[in-house]
């Protein structure tokens, strides 16, 4: 044998060796850390995650009084019953303010559930207000003709201080009374012959309501949501 031969022979080996050395222990390892940097890249997205959660649930527990409070606000505009006698005593008010003499208010809705007769204490507290029907985002709509006497400007003034009962400003709704929406009004002479330029007025309203067996806070207190 020559040389050269065992020269190419000796090279040979070498490269066999070091292809063997690769595939049985480089190339696994390098694998295996391509595979371990997946799971590490996997972890620290599922981390950061956690992190966003809990900032986010932190956050959630320090704004929770604030927001139980506007929650509660709220329910002056949108009580969880008919709430007929405080909106009574509202609209009485603005009518002696406003010089329209308040007449009376009857309730115009026929209801889309049965009566609570037959039912237990339970279901009845679970059941809608009477005369009500779904509105909008699943409220109890309750439609009212109210009655009232005066003047025209009167009764423009009349219909601003209800609808300044409940006002929306700089994206926060503000609340001094029921959520009241106006759907018609009637205008007609009076036939009083000491005011004959007095108007019989009817206004013809929607009050609103919690919908059926949620209740207003769903369970929550002022320390923090209903336990599940």
């Amino acid at each position: 044998m020559t040389q050269g031969t065992k020269t190419a022979l000796a090279v040979a080996g070498v490269v066999v060796a070091a292809v063997a050395f690769w595939l049985l222990l480089i190339a696994p390892k390098r694998e295996k850390a391509d595979e371990l940097g997946t799971q590490v890249t996997a972890a620290r997205s599922e981390l950061a995650a956690a992190h966003q959660k809990s900032a986010q649930g932190l956050a959630a527990k320090r704004n929770f009084p604030h927001n139980y409070q506007q929650v509660v606000l709220l329910g002056k505009a949108v009580p969880a019953d008919s709430g007929t006698a405080s909106l009574l005593v509202q609209l009485n008010h603005i009518s002696t303010h406003t010089k329209t003499p308040f007449l009376g208010i009857e309730l115009k809705g026929e209801g889309d559930e049965a009566g609570a007769e037959g039912e237990g204490e339970d279901e009845v507290a679970s059941l809608p207000p009477l005369g009500s029907k779904v509105g909008p985002a699943g409220l109890r709509a309750m439609p009212y003709e109210l009655s009232f006497k005066g003047g025209f400007f009167d009764a423009a003034d009349f219909i601003e201080r209800v609808n300044a009962l409940v006002e929306t400003k700089k994206g926060r709704v503000h609340v001094d009374g029921r959520l009241v929406t106006f759907d018609g009004i009637s205008l007609a002479a009076s036939k009083s012959t000491f005011h004959p330029k007095e108007l019989e007025l009817k206004f013809f309203v929607t009050a609103y309501a919690t919908p059926a067996g949620q209740g207003l806070t769903a369970g929550a207190t002022p320390v923090g949501p209903a336990p599940e």
